[in-house]
Formats: structure tokens, C-alpha cells, sequence
């Protein structure tokens, strides 16, 4: 007798194989005269990005590359770094979807460069709690993959994406408290802290084309949040259904992650300063416009 859990895995792989063939059709029978437009998912890893792929797979209109996918085939090593910006355009050129989202977040440094290679591309660069950040990064891959992840930005490793772009400032900072046997802890915040610095060390704050979102807004506020994401691309929203199953209960899981004071400090001046950056911007104000009414003030952002 089959049993209930392989059933519910037999039923889900159908329900996507049946989304997919949708959204071929769909692509085929609304290909013509459309301006595409792409979006490259950016930020440092377990910042909800898989969450904000996951949700927009479910429009009928997009088209989506994950951090693994055809074009980053050249990379023999992890399978992440993009192939030539000629070979990905040659590629995003064929694809019939009006809405195409990317999520390289390993050439988070390139992400000006990126905007200015492909005509009708925006970027969201995605953020999260420092300390969420860490306690997810040591639970899905090891006690030892901060340490892991830093390393290469201590050695000043050219060849590695961890280090690429990282700043004099930044790379000062991380080889000071490096150590094989640091705590994990200090190692993840330095990671995060190191690639969420990329978005200001390229003045992202300055480029219209470059939208914030704190993962926070993300769980808490998914509709409001996708429909603000969906106005900055210029596409029609599909709906409410694609964030129907957005639950808030990984927010606020790394509050037990101790670091050392002056990583603490660090992190939590950056945090600060995305934060504030965020909440400048006009979706955060559309978002939380709620809030505005009842208080008459732009609400405080509030770490988690």
C-alpha cells in the first residue's frame, strides 16, 4: 500500500510539472510584441531569496534562473558563477517570458554592471537580520560555513566569489577577527556583513533602478510588499494567490545568536543604515501606509 507521504510527493511533482507546461503555453501565446523586462535577485545568502523565487514562480508571466541553472553552467566548481554576460544575454534573449528573474547573488558585487549590460533590468537586492542570517547559514550548512565563507575574503582570494568586491575597509575588518577556530557565530555575522556592504560600496542607494526590501516586510506584509515589487517592474500583478502560503515564522529564529561586541557593533550599524535606507524609499512608505494613518508618523523599523 503506498503510503500518504509518498502520494502528497507523486501529487506535488505533477502539480509542478502541469504549472510548467502552463507557463509555456502562456509564454507562447503572449510572446509577441512584449517588452521584456528583468529582475536579478541580489543580497547575501539565506536572506529570503529562495522565498521571493518561490513566490514568483507561481506568476504565469515570469520566467526564472535560479542560482544553479543553464547559466551558470560554465562554473565547474560550485555551479553558481554567471557564464559570460554575452552567453546569458544570447540565452535570456530566446526565452519567451515577459518578466525574467535571475538570482546571482555570487556576482552580488557586479550588480551596476549587470544594469548596464541588459536594457529593461531592475535589481532587488534582498536583506535580513543579521542574526536570523546566521542562525539559518550554521542550520542548513554547518557550524563551519562561515568560517568557510570568510576565509577567502581574509586571504584576499581574487578567485573566489566571497571576496570579489569586497573593500580595503571590509577586508580589514574580516582578517582582524579571523581564525580557524573563531566562533561560528562572529564568522556568519562577518560574511553578512561583508556582502551586505556591497550595496553601498556600489552607491545602490543613488540607482533608481535598485529596490530594498527587508525580508521582514516580505513575510510579515507579502501582498502589500509583491504588489509595491510588481509596480517597480512595471508588470501587471497576478494576484493574491502567489503569496498564499508566505508564513512570518522564521522571523526573529537567530534572537539566541551571541556574537563578539565589536562584530555586534558592526553588524547592527549596517543593519541600521539599510534600514534607514529603506525606509527612504517610496514602497516602504506605500507599504506601511497603514501604519502612517493611525501613528501620523513613518513607522520605526524594528530589528528582529
Amino acid at each position: 500500500m503506498l503510503s500518504k507521504d509518498f502520494i502528497a510527493r507523486v501529487q506535488n511533482k505533477l502539480a509542478r510539472e502541469s504549472h510548467r507546461s502552463l507557463k509555456r503555453f502562456y509564454h507562447l501565446k503572449n510572446s509577441r510584441d512584449i517588452q521584456k523586462r528583468i529582475m536579478f535577485v541580489m543580497g547575501c545568502q539565506r536572506s529570503g531569496t529562495t522565498l521571493m523565487m518561490h513566490i514568483l514562480e507561481k506568476d504565469y508571466a515570469t520566467s526564472i534562473y535560479h542560482e544553479q541553472s543553464v547559466l551558470s553552467s560554465g562554473d565547474k566548481v560550485e555551479r553558481l558563477r554567471l557564464n559570460s554576460l554575452a552567453f546569458v544575454k544570447k540565452v535570456l534573449t530566446r526565452d519567451r517570458a515577459q518578466f525574467i528573474v535571475l538570482k546571482p547573488l555570487v556576482e552580488s558585487q557586479r550588480t551596476t554592471e549587470l544594469l548596464d549590460f541588459f536594457p529593461n533590468s531592475k535589481a532587488l537586492w534582498m536583506y535580513r537580520s543579521y542574526h536570523d542570517v546566521v542562525n539559518s547559514n550554521l542550520k542548513r550548512f554547518g557550524m563551519r560555513n562561515g568560517i568557510d565563507d570568510i576565509r577567502p575574503i581574509a586571504q584576499d582570494d581574487s578567485n573566489n566569489w566571497r571576496s570579489a568586491g569586497a573593500s580595503a575597509q571590509v577586508r580589514a575588518f574580516v582578517q582582524e577577527h579571523f581564525a580557524e577556530d573563531m566562533n561560528p557565530y562572529d564568522a556568519g555575522a562577518l560574511f553578512w556583513y561583508a556582502r551586505n556592504n556591497l550595496y553601498f560600496e556600489q552607491n545602490l542607494t543613488q540607482n533608481p533602478h535598485v529596490m530594498l526590501c527587508n525580508y521582514r516586510d516580505l513575510a510579515l506584509k507579502p501582498l502589500h510588499f509583491m504588489q509595491e515589487l510588481y509596480h517597480f517592474m512595471e508588470q501587471d500583478f497576478p494576484g493574491a494567490h502567489i503569496v498564499a502560503d508566505v508564513k512570518d515564522s522564521s522571523v526573529g529564529r537567530g534572537k539566541h545568536v551571541e556574537l563578539s561586541p565589536d562584530i555586534e557593533a558592526a553588524c547592527a550599524d549596517l543593519y541600521a543604515r539599510m534600514d534607514a535606507a529603506y525606509a527612504a524609499t517610496e514602497q516602504y512608505r506605500r507599504i506601511h501606509a497603514d501604519e502612517e494613518t493611525e501613528t501620523g508618523q513613518v513607522p520605526a523599523t524594528v530589528s528582529c
